[in-house]
């Protein structure tokens, strides 16, 4: 017996196997991921936590915790844990996105890891 795939086998094939690995960080709760984003309107608040640890709390309820690729100074040294984030897309990334803190320091975001 013999089987052939074909062109068009490889196309699912390859079209499956894409869809699967695009879903499967979003989906994975306590483990660190490098290819989470969410949107921005999706987001209700964050908050610094220490030098190197945002916490993001989305309009789901659901928290994420981002671990900065470094530490970033004085992140959490003013009352609110003071910073910006400038965006030019609609959807805020692991590893990709840019935060500035009050006194001008530019740190990257690292993975995202949901706590809740």
């Amino acid at each position: 017996m013999k089987v052939s795939c074909g062109i068009f086998g490889l196309v699912i094939l390859a079209v499956s196997t894409f869809a699967l690995s695009a879903a499967a960080p979003v989906q994975a709760q306590n483990a660190p991921s490098d290819n989470v984003c969410f949107s921005a309107t999706e987001i209700v608040n964050t908050k610094a936590t220490d030098r190197r640890t945002i916490l993001f709390r989305m309009k789901d309820g659901s928290v994420w915790r981002n671990t900065l690729i470094s530490d970033c100074p004085d992140l959490v040294a003013f009352s609110a844990g003071g910073f910006t984030s400038v965006v030019h897309a609609e959807f805020i990334c692991a590893n990709r996105h840019h935060i500035v803190t009050q006194s001008g320091n530019v740190c990257r975001l690292g993975a995202f890891t949901r706590v809740n």
